[in-house]
């Protein structure tokens, strides 16, 4: 295997495997709520927004953490103050480059818990900045 290989079972792409998951678990239950998903995996050289969503004519940021258990703390510990500002900042960005007329802007977090044979335990806590 070459330098550059690098295998499916690396904690890399185990990590990518279960964010991908969370922000999937985490799309469905904002529907169900109500929000109605407008993009996902939005990037720019400055950062990235997991969901961008639209709730009652907010335009709303959603920071997916995703953890498989407890070990790691619980999701919402890895949003600083900081990186709920750079999610806002990035938020006005995407609006600014899309023309939304939203209402308003919003930044809400969703955490999902995996674990082995049980349902996913998801939070969702609104406006984070």
């Amino acid at each position: 295997m070459s330098v550059q290989e690098v295998p499916m079972s690396t904690p890399a792409a185990h990590n990518q495997a279960l964010g991908s998951r969370g922000e999937s678990i985490a799309a469905a239950y904002l529907e169900e709520r109500g929000f109605r998903i407008v993009q996902r995996n939005w990037r720019t050289r400055r950062g990235e927004l997991d969901l961008i969503a639209v709730d009652s004519g907010v335009l709303v940021a959603v920071e997916v953490k995703t953890r498989s258990g407890a070990g790691y703390g619980h999701p919402f510990e890895a949003i600083t103050a900081r990186k709920a500002l750079r999610l806002r900042q990035l938020l006005l960005e995407w609006a600014r480059a899309h023309g939304s007329r939203a209402r308003g802007l919003r930044v809400d977090a969703v955490g999902v818990v995996l674990r082995t044979d049980l349902e996913p335990c998801i939070e969702h806590l609104r406006g984070i900045s």
